[in-house]
């Protein structure tokens, strides 16, 4: 894979093994265990020390959750590039008008 990968090419990628059940709202229910899991993984590190394999853990927690994130912009309608643009553009407008700290997506 080359460093050229897009974010488009990824979400039809992952796309491809989107099994016939996974409806819309298994998608947004998993998003919501992946990342689950993701934090799951930083509380046993605080509780029991973390443990050798915890980057290579976080980096597959990562990549469920962006499977996850993948699957329901399509299902509105979104490509990965677009949605990933529109927060920078947001990001940016808050940098702009002083509003990156706060709190309401509307400053």
């Amino acid at each position: 894979m080359s460093n050229e990968y897009s974010l488009d090419s990824y979400q039809s990628d992952a796309a491809s093994f989107r099994l016939e059940s996974a409806s819309p709202q298994y998608a947004l229910l998993n998003l919501a265990g992946e990342v689950g899991e993701l934090s799951s993984l930083f509380a046993k590190g605080i509780r029991d020390g973390r443990k050798l394999d915890f980057d290579i853990n976080v980096k597959k927690e990562l990549g469920d959750i962006l499977w996850s994130v993948a699957m329901v912009a399509m299902d509105h309608g979104y490509s990965l590039q677009d949605v990933a643009l529109g927060n920078i553009s947001k990001l940016s407008n808050r940098k702009i008008n002083n509003t990156i700290s706060g709190s309401g997506d509307n400053r």
